[in-house]
C-alpha cells in the first residue's frame, strides 16, 4: 500500500481476517444522531488533510542554501559555519579564477548564484549588462562599518548595486634565497620586463593569466596610466609584453604559488591572499619560509572586491542577511585571519593582528601608488581582448 493510500485509509474501520466488509465507505449507525455523525466526519477529514500537509512538507521542503560566486580562498570557513549555525542556512561556494572568466559566464546567461563577488571594473560591466539588483541599504545596517574612502566608487556611484567586501593587492612574490644569491630586488616591475633581469630568470617567471593585470603592470613600468585606453599606450604595453614573453614560463593564476613553494618558479606576479596563505602553510608545516613579496615602486593594482546580488537570486531575505553578516566586524576579522585579505571594516581593523597591519603588501602605507581598475569602453575592450588572445597564442 502506498503512503498516499495509507493516508486515505486513515480513520477507516479495517476488516479483520474473519470479517468481510462489503461496503468500504463508513456509514452512520442507526442510533447515532446527525450532529455526532457530522462531527466525526469533520474530524476524519481534518486528520486526512493534516496528514497530507505533513507529507507535503516532508517531500517538498528544501534546505536553505545560498550560492556565492567568488574567488577561491576568499571566505573564512568559520564565517560560513557560524552563519549556518545562526540562520540555519548553508553557504555554498562556487569559484572563478579571474573576473573576465566570471563576466563571460554571466554574459552567456549563467544563473543559480545568490551573491557574486566581482572586482571594481567587473561591477561596472555587470551593471551595464543589466545583471544586478539594486540594493536596499536599509536592509544593510552594517554598511556603517565600512571605511568611507571605499564607498561611493566611480564604477557604482552611491553604491546602488554593490558594497565593498575586501581588497587584494597584485605584486611580485619571489624566492628570497635565489634573489639573494643573484643580488637582485623585486621592488620594480623591471624584474619581469627588463632584459637585464629576464636573462637571469628565464623560464622561472610566471605572470597572472589576466589581461588587465598584465597590461596594467606593463603600463605602470612604462610610466603610463594603468587604466589608459589610448591606443599608443596599449600598443607600447603590447610590444613590451611581446618582448618579455619568451622569458616567462607561462601565464598562471591557478598554481603559481605552489610552483614558488616547490622552487620551480623564482618570481611570480601574485595576489596577496595567495601568498599570505602559502607563507602561512609553510609556517604551519614547520618548514623554513622561502617566499617573500614586495610592492613595486612604479605602483601596483589592487582589486577592490564587492558583494552584489544578481537578478536571478531567489532567497532575497536570506541574501541580505548574509551580506549584512559579512559586514559584521567579527566576519571581517575572520576573513583577515584566515585569508590575509585586506579589509576596510573600521571596527574590525582595530582588532586584527597588529603584525598583519605592518605587512606593506597587505596594507600598503602609500595608497596613492595603489590603483583600482576602471572598466574599458566597448571598443577598447574588443581591441585588448584580441591582442591578449594573440599574445597567448604566439
Amino acid at each position: 500500500m502506498t503512503i498516499l493510500n495509507q493516508i486515505r485509509n486513515t480513520g477507516r474501520r479495517q476488516a479483520s481476517p474473519s470479517t468481510t466488509i462489503k461496503q468500504e465507505a463508513w456509514q452512520r449507525p442507526k442510533m447515532m444522531n446527525l450532529f455526532e455523525y457530522i462531527l466525526i466526519n469533520c474530524l476524519r477529514k481534518a486528520r486526512f488533510i493534516f496528514a497530507l500537509v505533513v507529507l507535503n512538507n516532508n517531500v517538498f521542503a528544501k534546505d536553505c542554501i545560498l550560492n556565492i560566486y567568488i574567488a577561491a580562498n576568499y571566505l573564512a570557513n568559520d564565517t560560513a559555519n557560524s552563519f549556518k549555525s545562526k540562520y540555519d542556512c548553508r553557504v555554498e561556494q562556487n569559484f572563478f579564477n579571474e573576473n573576465d572568466e566570471m563576466l563571460a559566464k554571466m554574459a552567456a546567461g549563467a544563473s543559480g548564484y545568490d551573491i557574486i563577488v566581482p572586482t571594481s571594473y567587473a561591477v561596472d560591466s555587470l551593471i551595464r549588462m543589466g545583471k544586478l539588483e539594486k540594493l536596499d541599504e536599509t536592509r544593510l545596517p552594517n554598511l556603517k562599518n565600512i571605511d568611507p574612502q571605499f564607498l561611493n566608487p566611480p564604477y557604482d556611484n552611491g553604491n546602488q548595486y554593490s558594497v565593498p567586501y575586501a581588497y587584494d593587492n597584485v605584486m611580485l612574490a619571489y624566492n628570497k634565497d635565489i634573489f639573494k644569491r643573484l643580488g637582485i630586488k623585486a621592488d620594480s616591475w623591471a624584474i619581469i620586463f627588463d632584459p637585464k633581469y629576464l636573462k637571469l630568470l628565464k623560464g622561472k617567471i610566471t605572470v597572472l593569466n589576466s589581461q588587465r593585470n598584465v597590461f596594467a603592470a606593463a603600463l605602470l613600468y612604462l610610466g603610463k596610466d594603468p587604466n589608459s585606453t589610448k591606443r599608443k599606450d596599449l600598443d607600447a604595453a603590447r610590444n613590451l609584453i611581446e618582448r618579455a614573453k619568451p622569458y616567462w614560463a607561462k601565464f598562471d593564476s591557478d598554481t603559481y604559488y605552489r610552483s614558488l613553494l616547490r622552487g620551480n618558479i623564482w618570481v611570480a606576479m601574485s595576489y596577496s591572499v595567495d601568498i599570505f596563505k602559502t607563507i602561512a602553510d609553510q609556517k604551519l608545516a614547520g618548514q623554513p619560509v622561502t617566499i617573500e613579496a614586495e610592492l613595486q615602486r612604479e605602483g601596483n593594482m589592487y582589486e577592490l572586491d564587492n558583494l552584489v546580488i544578481p537578478k536571478t537570486a531567489e532567497n532575497i531575505d536570506k541574501v541580505y542577511t548574509l551580506i549584512n553578516y559579512l559586514l559584521e566586524p567579527s566576519s571581517a576579522i575572520e576573513l583577515s585571519a584566515a585569508t590575509g585579505a585586506s579589509i576596510m571594516n573600521l571596527p574590525a581593523l582595530k582588532n586584527i593582528n597588529p603584525e598583519l597591519k605592518q605587512i606593506d603588501w597587505i596594507y600598503p602605507k602609500n595608497m596613492t601608488k595603489m590603483h583600482s581598475f576602471k572598466n574599458y569602453d566597448p571598443k577598447t575592450r574588443v581591441y585588448v581582448n584580441e591582442v591578449w588572445l594573440e599574445l597567448q597564442l604566439s
